[in-house]
C-alpha cells in the first residue's frame, strides 16, 4: 500500500484498497472531507493567491462624461 500525505494537515493516509471503504480516495489529495473543506475556505477567503504575469489589470475608471443634451439636428435655426 502506498503511503501519501495530506496536503493540508500532512498526516499520512493510505491508498484505497479494493473492497474497503476509504474516504481518502474521495478527497485526494486530502485525507478527509474536513481537510478539503478547510482548504476550500482558505481559497474563498483569498488567503491563497496565484501570482505571476498575466494577471488582470484593472485601470481606474474616470468619471463618465456629461450626457450630450444637444438636439440631433442642430439648435433649431
Amino acid at each position: 500500500m502506498t503511503v501519501r500525505y495530506c496536503t493540508r494537515c500532512r498526516q499520512p493516509y493510505g491508498e484505497a484498497v479494493e473492497g474497503v471503504v476509504n474516504v481518502a480516495r474521495d478527497y485526494a489529495p486530502f485525507c478527509s472531507k474536513r481537510c478539503a473543506d478547510v482548504d476550500l475556505v482558505h481559497w474563498l477567503k483569498g488567503d491563497y493567491v496565484i501570482g505571476g504575469e498575466g494577471a488582470l489589470i484593472v485601470d481606474e475608471i474616470d468619471e463618465p462624461a456629461a450626457p450630450d443634451t444637444r438636439l440631433p439636428y442642430g439648435d433649431g435655426e
